[in-house]
C-alpha cells in the first residue's frame, strides 16, 4: 500500500491518523466499500457507488463527494500499485467530536479515508475449499455495509480455528451468507442464492454472478434455502470481490460434488474471468 487518502489529503500509511474521538473508532458509526481494479479499470464501479450511497443514506451519514470525485480518488489509488491491479478500500464515518456522546451533533463533518492494496486477480478456477456451518450471531441490518464487523470477525476466527476457509451462516434454520462473502448452491441444474433482504449484504459480485448466469440461460432462484437443502446440493460456491467465484468442496466433513469443482461452478467462474475489464479489452 503506497497511498492513503484522508479528508482531502494524501499521505503515506505511516503518516495516516484520525482523531481518537472519531465515531468510527468509538461506536463503529460508519460504512465502507471495497472496489476491485483490474489493470487500472474498476469492475462495476457504479454498482459499488450505488451501494455506498445506499449505506450512507440508511445510516444518515452525509455523502462527502460526488461520484466523479470518488472515481478520481479510487483511480489515483489504483494507479499507485503494481500493474494497477488493486483493491481500493473506502471508509466513511459520521465524524469526530468531543465530548463522547451517543447522539451526534447536527453539524458533524464525516471522516473519509481510502486506502489501496495490490492483489493478483485469479487466472484459473480455485481449488474447492472447506467451509464450516455456524449460527449467524450478527445484527439484523446486514444489508448495510457497516464497519461494525465484530460478529463477522468472531465467526471468521472460529472457522479458522476449525481449519475452515470461511463460515457459512444460518439463522433460524435458513442459510444467510458468510462472514465476508455470499453463497450459491446448484440443484438439478438450477442456481439458488439467498434473497438480498436485511439478513445479507447484497454483494456486487453476487449480483454480477446472477447477471452472468441469466445471460448463459441458467435458471436462477433468489430464495431462502435450509441447512438440509444446502447439504443436498449438487454444487456450492461462494463469491466476493477479491475471490470472484470460489468453489466449496466440503461443508464441515460433508462433501459437495465429491469435493470437486462442479460443472456450473466452473462455467460461471470462466464467464466471470471473461467479463473482467481487461478480458473485455483483449477480446474487443
Amino acid at each position: 500500500m503506497s497511498h492513503v487518502f484522508i479528508n482531502g489529503n494524501w499521505c503515506r500509511p505511516e503518516e495516516a491518523v484520525v482523531s481518537v474521538f472519531d465515531r468510527g473508532f468509538l461506536f463503529a458509526d460508519g460504512i465502507y466499500e471495497v472496489v476491485p481494479f483490474y489493470a487500472g479499470h474498476a469492475l462495476l464501479f457504479d454498482q459499488h457507488m450505488d451501494r455506498l450511497e445506499r449505506s450512507l443514506a440508511e445510516t444518515e451519514i452525509t455523502n462527502p463527494y460526488p461520484r466523479d470525485q470518488w472515481l478520481s480518488i479510487c483511480q489515483t489509488l489504483a494507479e499507485s500499485v503494481q500493474d494497477a491491479n488493486a483493491i481500493v478500500y473506502i471508509q466513511v464515518t459520521r465524524g469526530a467530536e468531543f465530548p463522547r456522546q451517543h447522539l451526534p451533533s447536527a453539524d458533524i463533518v464525516p471522516t473519509v479515508m481510502a486506502t489501496v492494496s495490490h492483489w493478483t486477480p485469479p487466472t484459473a478456477t480455485a481449488a474447492p475449499v472447506r467451509v464450516e456451518l455456524m449460527e449467524d450471531i450478527r445484527w439484523l441490518r446486514c444489508d448495510i455495509k457497516s464497519v461494525s464487523l465484530l460478529g463477522n470477525i468472531m465467526l471468521k476466527r472460529e472457522a479458522d480455528k476449525l481449519g475452515a476457509f470461511e463460515p457459512i451462516l444460518y439463522r433460524a434454520g435458513r442459510i444467510t451468507e458468510g462472514a465476508s462473502c455470499n453463497y450459491f448452491i446448484v440443484k438439478n441444474n438450477m442456481l439458488y442464492t439467498p434473497p438480498a433482504d436485511q439478513l445479507i449484504l447484497g454483494g456486487i459480485t453476487r449480483d454480477w454472478v446472477l447477471n452472468l448466469a441469466e445471460s448463459a440461460s441458467i435458471e436462477v432462484q433468489e430464495e431462502a434455502f435450509s441447512i438440509q437443502e444446502l447439504m443436498d446440493a449438487d454444487e456450492c460456491f461462494l463469491s466476493s470481490s477479491t475471490r470472484e467465484i470460489q468453489p466449496v468442496g466440503f461443508i464441515g466433513d460433508h462433501p459437495i460434488n465429491n469435493g470437486e469443482v462442479g460443472p456450473m461452478t466452473q462455467q460461471l467462474a470462466e464467464l466471470f474471468r471473461n467479463s473482467r475489464p481487461h478480458a473485455i479489452e483483449e477480446h474487443s
